[in-house]
């Protein structure tokens, strides 16, 4: 997967604000924590509802938005969605299965191995277990 570099820059600017927005965030929320609030008296009840400022709020909203941007942008080629045209490709090598070519889309299923007999494999097990022990 390769990405060209508008979107690396697009993907590093909005990270960057996005730290930016969060650190901003913080600092916020420590400035509340810190200064008093004028209804402050020893039978007032704590203000834990505080809105962010509009700023903040719109830097987080359109670094979350650029950031998506810059992901989206940087993808690589889609696969096409029709069964028909991915086999066709499969088998003209176009696209490769796990970095390999083969010849048709099913070759997995049929190269599988058959049914395991369990039965089979438990006596040889017990057989052995006799010998050893």
């Amino acid at each position: 997967m390769t990405r060209s570099l508008p979107s690396k820059l697009l993907i590093a600017f909005s990270s960057i604000l996005l730290a930016h927005a969060c650190y901003s965030a913080h600092e916020h929320s420590l400035l509340l924590s810190s200064t008093p609030s004028p209804h402050d008296s020893p039978s007032a009840t704590p203000i834990s509802g505080t809105t962010l400022p509009l700023d903040i709020t719109l830097e987080t909203l359109i670094s979350v938005s650029l950031l998506l941007v810059g992901i989206i942008s940087s993808g690589w080629e889609l696969k096409p969605i029709s069964l028909r045209s991915y086999a066709g490709g499969v088998e003209s090598g176009r696209i490769l299965l796990d970095g390999k070519k083969v010849a048709g889309l099913f070759d997995g299923l049929e190269e599988r191995p058959g049914f395991l007999d369990v039965r089979k494999q438990r006596k040889e097990f017990a057989d052995w277990v006799k010998t050893q022990g």
